[in-house]
């Protein structure tokens, strides 16, 4: 990894990233992935984000360890996203290069389009329990594009935030999912023979950017409005992925 002006800018996505997911819990590993696949390509934004995650799902797991769903983690969310990831990493064999930055774009493009909508029209479909199968689904879903892109939050989210748990019990497993997953794919990262000395170094330089990002967050949820700050990252998203989508295309013509 080259300590340069596009890194020094990805850097600073990373603060933003967690500034964001500070303040408003929006996803900080898509934001970083979506806008450091601009800056220094798709797959190098995500060796880098991936193993600085655990130091804020580290945290949250450990302090509040007693709100995560152990029932709901090991019997639906853990098979069904590891059978996801597992149909990744073999999709994964046979698909490359800029395919899968046109197909990132366009999945960024939806979702934050459709997040945009629910939230500018106030749909109070929202958190209404989704069907068995469309859950199943979601979290299969989720699996395959976490396995590919480090980011399947947002499909997560739209599974399990339809379960009803508290906001303590709702972010504490999360948190769990992020730690045992995460460890799969930076093992796999470590096997495949991803993280060399140049890569580690650049891990180890963003670290200071998560907690200042939290800091920066802490501000910006007691200062911003909160529905005009995540209108705001989510048409930012939204510009980023049609960028993707152009650059990626491009590749392919």
């Amino acid at each position: 990894m080259t300590i340069d002006l596009a890194f020094l800018l990805f850097a600073l996505v990373v603060v933003a990233a967690y500034a964001v997911q500070t303040a408003i819990g929006f996803g900080s590993t898509l934001i970083c992935v979506t806008f450091g696949a601009q800056l220094i390509g798709l797959q190098e934004a995500i060796h880098l984000v991936v193993p600085i995650s655990f130091l804020q799902t580290g945290y949250i797991v450990i302090r509040h360890r007693d709100g995560i769903e152990w029932r709901l983690l090991l019997s639906r969310v853990l098979p069904l996203m590891g059978l996801g990831m597992g149909f990744a990493f073999l999709l994964l064999t046979r698909v490359g290069g800029p395919w899968l930055g046109l197909a990132f774009g366009l999945m960024v493009l939806a979702l934050s389009a459709r997040d945009l909508y629910e939230l500018r029209a106030a749909s109070p479909v929202v958190n209404k329990p989704i069907q068995p199968l469309a859950s199943v689904a979601a979290l299969f879903g989720a699996g395959i594009v976490h396995g590919i892109y480090a980011s399947g939050g947002p499909l997560l989210v739209y599974a399990v935030g339809r379960e009803g748990l508290s906001k303590k019990a709702f972010r504490s497993t999360l948190s769990m999912v992020w730690i045992l997953l995460n460890s799969i794919l930076v093992t796999r990262f470590a096997v495949s023979g991803d993280y060399d000395r140049s890569v580690i170094v650049g891990v180890l330089l963003l670290v200071p950017a998560v907690p200042l990002g939290v800091l920066v967050g802490e501000w910006v949820h007691d200062k911003a409005d909160e529905q005009g700050f995540k209108v705001a990252v989510l048409v930012l998203l939204i510009a980023a992925a049609i960028s993707i989508i152009v650059r990626y295309s491009a590749q392919l013509a």
